[in-house]
């Protein structure tokens, strides 16, 4: 039931509360840490903004944050975002193009264990999972400085002599 997208989601939503007391975090400094392109955590951080899970600001010092207090947000409702349930969603056949989609009569026990993945879900808060013993104190912006100019690279020191008199003392 739960997809690799949901759970993509919920990491970053961790990351993002363990990295609230630092302010905004981009999705550059998202991606090198969750191993995720830049490109997915948008499809993934678009939904969670519509649905005011993450609070977005452009610009200078922008990024993404967690909206509201992460002890009140549920993984359940990171999850509800993404996953789509049985009862949400009636079931077509692909083949019947135009035709409405009929209610499917589904098995008590897949209806049951949908109730208990999203029980079990419900009673797990955001605040559960973020450990602020390991929260960065500097972040990955910083590091690149106040213009983003990337490190230079090391100096290129050859290993051969250089002179007669370099290749006579090496003996």
């Amino acid at each position: 039931m739960i997809s690799k997208k949901t759970i993509n989601a919920i990491e970053v939503c961790v990351f993002l509360a363990s990295q609230r007391s630092l302010g905004y975090v981009t999705t550059t400094e998202l991606s090198p840490r969750l191993g995720l392109s830049i490109s997915y955590l948008e499809n993934i951080l678009k939904p969670l903004k519509e649905n005011n899970i993450v609070t977005a600001m452009k610009g200078p010092g922008g990024g993404y944050m967690i909206r509201g207090d992460v002890s009140l947000l549920s993984v359940w409702d990171i999850a509800a975002v993404f996953e789509c349930t049985f009862i949400e969603s009636p079931v077509s056949n692909e083949a019947d193009v135009g035709v409405e989609a009929e209610p499917v009569t589904l098995a008590s026990y897949e209806l049951g264990l949908e109730q208990i993945v999203k029980d079990t879900l419900s009673n797990f808060t955001l605040a559960d999972f973020v450990d602020y013993a390991l929260v960065e104190v500097k972040s990955y912006a910083k590091e690149l400085g106040r213009f983003k100019f990337k490190p230079l690279p090391a100096p290129f020191i050859p290993k051969a002599p250089n002179s007669v008199f370099q290749l006579h003392m090496s003996f």
